[in-house]
């Protein structure tokens, strides 16, 4: 686990790490940057597009194409973290109920039964 501090949030905004996908993906990055500039100047040097072209409409289609993207995106965020909520439930439920009845059975059984007590003692721990 990686600790630091929460005050001093900018130099971490900045720091790749070993698995950064970033990192793993630099190259592809820089040819899709290349190819996007080359076509941009293509577009404004020598194709010159006229106002009623389609393409010129294509910033419109695309920030309409991210909306969309980023509300799949935020409900399908919204699913993962409920069914995380709902596992952290259920493991909770699952220790206490398992600390309930190590309690229970440490109250039934009586004081000269080392062994059964040693075997469910181990048994918790495992658990655990």
């Amino acid at each position: 686990m990686r600790y630091y501090n929460t005050k001093d949030w900018l130099t971490i905004l900045f720091k790749i790490t070993k698995a950064d996908v970033l990192r793993k993906l630099w190259w592809i990055l820089i040819v899709i940057a290349i190819y996007a500039t080359v076509i941009a100047y293509l577009e404004l040097s020598y194709w010159k597009l006229s106002d009623k072209s389609v393409i010129k409409n294509l910033p419109i289609l695309h920030s309409l194409l991210g909306f969309a993207i980023s509300l799949v995106l935020v409900f399908r965020t919204n699913t993962a973290y409920d069914r995380w909520w709902e596992g952290r439930k259920l493991w909770g439920a699952l220790v206490n109920n398992s600390r309930n009845l190590a309690l229970k059975l440490s109250v039934v059984l009586k004081e000269d039964q080392k062994e059964e007590r040693a075997f469910l003692k181990r048994l918790f721990r495992r658990m655990h």
